[in-house]
């Protein structure tokens, strides 16, 4: 059985450069637009070369591609992730939950409203956006299992109605209304969702 490859300089450094250039074109995406930002806008703006970007990324619908897992990086979703895998209190899987959402909307708020608001009209924003859902849904549905399998869950709601719940009290859309529309603090809102998911999908007794 062959050795795992080492991790090598030129590796680390080729990770930094790729990181330093979706950095560069999130910070443009998210002023500027998908549309009115251009491969040499990025190039410069990382201070590569263009053909540096098509090396280490690919094209600019590339560099789209890799904004979620940038944004999941920058929300700190593999550490949170890694606490609920200890958890085994219902009420605090539920709290790790909606600080991932939190985490990714407060930290990533400029790119995370440019993907929303640009969905509508730019293809490569709207698959963003859907890839964001997609990963949002997966993760719901993984702790509405697990709830499941404690028993945590309400007897007169099913498995599939509570993730619907929580899926949607934690969907960036229904975050960035109670924040930027209406005032809540993130905090507030951490807070109200927590106990009005614990209310809606939890055990009375827990």
């Amino acid at each position: 059985m062959a050795e795992p490859r080492r991790t090598t300089r030129r590796d680390v450094q080729a990770s930094e450069t790729r990181r330093h250039i979706v950095e560069a074109a999130r910070q443009l995406f998210a002023a500027q637009g998908y549309a009115g930002t251009s491969v040499a806008e990025i190039a410069k703006r990382a201070q590569v070369s263009v053909q540096t970007i098509y090396d280490s990324v690919g094209s600019k619908s590339a560099l789209v591609v890799a904004l979620n897992d940038l944004i999941d990086e920058e929300g700190g979703v593999r550490e949170l992730v890694g606490h609920m895998s200890q958890t085994t209190h219902p009420t605090e899987l539920i709290r790790l939950s909606v600080a991932i959402t939190r985490s990714i909307n407060e930290r990533c708020a400029d790119i995370v409203s440019a993907i929303y608001s640009a969905a509508s009209t730019e293809p490569e924003m709207r698959g963003v956006r859907d890839e964001s859902r997609r990963r949002h849904r997966e993760g719901i549905g993984r702790l509405t299992k697990r709830l499941e399998s404690m028993g945590a869950l309400r007897a007169d709601r099913g498995v599939d109605e509570c993730a619907d719940v929580i899926a949607g009290m934690t969907d960036p859309q229904v975050v960035r209304t109670f924040v930027f529309e209406y005032g809540w603090s993130w905090q507030q809102w951490d807070d109200w969702t927590v106990d009005a998911i614990a209310v809606l999908v939890l055990r009375a007794d827990l």
